[in-house]
């Protein structure tokens, strides 16, 4: 495995292993669901909603659509009164009751095959898409941000567009339709050799190793949906805001609450009065604030035609609303990128701290002292996992993915956060 294979699969890690780490932190998740713990009474409705955006119910959607014909009838058997002519297997008791109720004797009941796709594996194909899509439509009535995002609503349009398939609506609408596929369902689905069945059969697998908190399907669950669509870079981010949430409820002894799904502008984690954000808008200093060679971009970017904007600092730890502490993420897959990286880390970091304190430097200075860099790889560099610097120095917090892993901002949180 190369050095670049080698970093990404350990950024994805970091990701899933940020979430299973507040997970098993907490007894508070997502919109207010209790949770207990991994292997106890999980309430996965948070969980659910990355299994709605899996894959595979894309792929079983999709078939639906381009190739209906893949879903396969049955015979099936009803009774039905013919007169004259007796076409199925005669019931005689119902004949004879049917005989003297009308008297008439040319009345026979019968039961008369038909065709039908009131299958139990069209039962179970009905079933996952009608559930994932009450999954992704409760989601978005509880983050309105969802509606603006277009991947979010072409997923839904792909699960409505296979729900009008005439053969799932049938199968919905029939008694079988209304409940949970129960274990003959899933008895019958695995003997057919149709791939869209075994498709189906694996998803609704998944479901359930995860509502019963299996760490490997929610593991990869949320490494094909949180994880797939998102860069390296972003990764880092927000594996390093999920850890740093799990760091400060292990110090403070407070649950973490996580809001899914992760977006800017609001907090991922809250922990207690603590707040963790990721891409945390800071406002720059107004003009008269700024160093003589600050004020000189800004009046070059200024002529040039380029409205200067917020700064985001990749991770950002809030209380009470007042930001405590920023850690600021550089990913490289470059050997000799990790000074190069912590070089820009250090001037923003430095930049951040004179924003948001630009009355005092004492403050700015004392801010500083909280923060943060994280890189991919420390390579030949000693990561800082606690504060030993002297009053000569000026000290930052210093780490890497694999470090972050080993929960080494617990030093961090036991330094900087008040209990």
């Amino acid at each position: 495995m190369t050095l670049a294979d080698n970093l990404r699969s350990k950024v994805s890690e970091l990701c899933v292993d940020g979430v299973l780490s507040c997970i098993k932190e907490s007894v508070v998740m997502g919109y207010n669901y209790p949770l207990q713990s991994i292997g106890g009474n999980i309430s996965p409705d948070v969980l659910r909603y990355y299994w709605a955006l899996a894959q595979g119910v894309e792929d079983i959607a999709n078939t639906i659509i381009l190739s209906p014909r893949r879903m396969t009838s049955t015979i099936d058997f009803e009774l039905v009164e013919r007169r004259g002519v007796i076409s199925g297997a005669l019931d005689a008791s119902a004949t004879i009751l049917t005989q003297m109720r009308t008297l008439d004797p040319t009345l026979f009941v019968v039961n008369e095959p038909r065709q039908t796709y009131e299958s139990e594996p069209n039962h179970l194909v009905a079933w996952l898409l009608k559930e994932a899509l009450d999954i992704l439509l409760s989601a978005r009535r509880l983050c309105h941000a969802l509606n603006k995002m277009s991947w979010f609503n072409r997923k839904v349009s792909l699960l409505e567009n296979a729900l009008r398939n005439d053969v799932l609506r049938q199968v919905l609408l029939s008694p079988l339709g209304r409940r949970r596929p129960n274990r003959s369902t899933l008895r019958v689905a695995a003997k057919s050799r149709v791939v869209l069945y075994q498709e189906a059969l694996s998803v609704y697998d998944l479901l359930e190793r995860i509502e019963i908190g299996d760490v490997g399907a929610i593991r990869q669950c949320l490494m094909t949906t949180l994880v797939a669509d998102l860069e390296h870079w972003q990764r880092l981010e927000l594996g390093t805001g999920l850890k740093v949430a799990s760091a400060i409820s292990r110090t403070t002894k407070e649950p973490v609450k996580l809001n899914f799904p992760f977006i800017s502008g609001r907090p991922i984690a809250n922990i207690g009065s603590y707040e963790v954000y990721w891409q945390y808008a800071i406002p720059p200093r107004p003009e008269e604030k700024l160093d003589t060679n600050e004020r000189w971009a800004r009046e070059i970017i200024d002529e040039i035609g380029i409205s200067t904007s917020d700064s985001r600092a990749d991770v950002a730890v809030t209380l009470n609303g007042t930001v405590q502490s920023i850690f600021e993420c550089k990913y490289s897959e470059s050997e000799s990128a990790p000074a190069q990286a912590v070089v820009d880390a250090a001037s923003q970091l430095v930049r951040y701290a004179r924003d948001l304190h630009p009355d005092s430097l004492a403050d700015a200075e004392k801010f500083l002292e909280k923060c943060c860099i994280i890189v991919a790889d420390c390579n030949k560099y000693s990561p800082r996992h606690s504060n030993t610097a002297t009053e000569s120095d000026r000290h930052v917090y210093f780490s890497d993915v694999k470090n972050l892993l080993s929960d080494s901002l617990d030093s961090w949180a036991e330094e900087t956060i008040d209990v």
